[in-house]
């Protein structure tokens, strides 16, 4: 029987505790890999104990059956509302794709509780529409990164939020493991690129992405950084995906693409292949950047620039789960996101509100800067806590290192950031922490540090 770690207990007592002031909706952001399937199961099954009928909700059949193999290990009676299967209406949980279940609404009975996975989804067409047809059923939202492209808060389906350990604390608590960055000395060009949707334009970054030598050569740096281990590769396109498993086979490693557009069956057999090792390296194309579950997952290789920040932190993720024999994770960031989107375990802001929409041509604040002599990755300051470096302050100048990448040194920017954190000891000092860090909110920021600490207190 699965046993839930004391950040997730709490999460279940905050989530019962928003229900109980009359909250119905209750979005839960965890970071990927705490385990919000195993929380949200316990949920599910007391819930169901008592007589309550609910829904669990996701998007990807790959999930669907992963939720599915986590009830029955926690002897969850359930049936399966997903293309291909018949299920049985009368089940008290019903866990299904969010398509097959909008269009079988009215023919199954009502829920009262609705569980929503990934749901920063929330407003497409058909999670609306099952929204819209529960209005009596308490709900609540999962995900890892309550953030739209669009900046549309997800207060507009939700009345509240509670929040999980940060990733830095989930590490701490061995709950996630470590992991090594490696970043390009310089990141792709993608200033040409248009954008579309919030994100950069498919067709345009493929055809910037999927050559041959893409800041360093993708197989050789797998080759040197992290020979044998276990790696998902993430690609613009399913032809760019194709290509880069292609090339992984020449240089005689057992590779394979798949994608959404393939038979289930097949797809199905090459995760298979992956999970028990006969296939080393997996290539994809828009299909395992949420919920796919493979502790050993040992290297993530990001092949694709992204301006949104959920998806780089849930691809990061996949390789961010613990597992025995796993020192730590292994990113290999040819796209430059870090750049874009900072460390893996940076203190982030999350809100239900809006975010503010940028003026035309603004560029976003990145909150990190890279060494041009040492390459370490830092927190912008007026010098490198690596190797004492100090920036010009005009000159935009970066010495290029081509086809290298290189380690980012975490200690020292970890270091400072733990030594800030307890130093300030009051809410007024980290919200002044807040601001200096520049976050948008740093009272919502610092009112949940101060409540984390609560918690610890009292379980000590």
């Amino acid at each position: 029987m699965i046993e839930l770690r004391p950040y997730q207990q709490n999460l279940i007592a905050d989530i019962r505790t928003q229900f109980r002031s009359m909250d119905r909706t209750v979005l839960v952001q965890l970071a990927t890999g705490g385990g919000k399937t195993v929380t949200s199961a316990y949920m599910v099954k007391t819930a169901a104990e008592r007589g309550r009928r609910c829904w669990w909700v996701v998007h990807r059949r790959e999930i669907i059956l992963q939720a599915s193999r986590t009830f029955w290990s926690m002897e969850i009676p359930h049936s399966l509302v997903m293309g291909g299967s018949i299920g049985d209406p009368d089940a008290m949980v019903q866990v299904g794709s969010v398509q097959t279940l909008a269009r079988r609404l009215g023919k199954l009975p009502p829920p009262d509780l609705i569980i929503f996975d990934e749901c920063h989804h929330m407003g497409a067409a058909q999670y609306q529409a099952i929204y819209e047809a529960c209005p009596r059923a308490q709900i609540v939202g999962l995900t890892a990164t309550p953030w739209r492209l669009d900046g549309r808060g997800l207060g507009t389906w939700f009345d509240s939020m509670v929040q999980g350990p940060s990733v830095a604390d989930l590490m701490e608590q061995g709950a996630l493991c470590d992991y090594q960055l490696y970043a390009p000395a310089m990141s792709t060009d993608v200033s040409r690129v248009a954008s579309q949707g919030g994100d950069f334009k498919r067709d345009d970054l493929a055809k910037i992405m999927d050559k041959p030598s893409i800041v360093g050569d993708a197989v050789s740096h797998y080759q040197r950084l992290a020979a044998g281990k276990r790696a998902i590769v993430f690609a613009v396109s399913i032809e760019h995906s194709r290509n880069i498993a292609q090339q992984f086979r020449d240089a005689g490693i057992a590779a394979a693409h798949v994608d959404g557009s393939m038979d289930s069956g097949a797809r199905d057999a090459i995760v298979s292949d992956f999970t028990s090792g006969a296939i080393t390296v997996l290539s994809n194309a828009d299909l395992f950047g949420e919920g796919f579950d493979v502790p050993a997952v040992e290297a993530v290789i990001l092949l694709r620039p992204t301006q949104s920040l959920s998806l780089h932190l849930q691809q990061i993720g996949r390789g961010l789960r613990p597992a025995e024999g796993k020192p730590h994770a292994i990113i290999l960031d040819h796209a430059g996101n870090a750049m874009r989107h900072g460390l893996p375990d940076d203190d982030r802001e999350w809100t239900l509100d809006d975010r503010p929409k940028k003026k035309r041509g603004e560029k976003s604040e990145v909150p990190v800067k890279q060494c041009p002599k040492c390459f370490l990755i830092h927190a912008p300051q007026p010098e490198c806590p690596g190797c004492g470096h100090t920036y010009a302050i005009q000159s935009r100048e970066i010495e290029q290192v081509e086809g290298e990448l290189e380690v980012v040194d975490l200690d020292a920017i970890r270091a400072r950031k733990r030594t800030e954190l307890k130093s300030a000891r009051t809410l007024q000092d980290l919200i002044e922490l807040g601001r200096q860090r520049r976050y948008k909110y740093p009272s919502q920021w610092a009112g949940h540090i101060m409540r984390q600490r609560q918690q610890w207190a009292a379980g000590a």
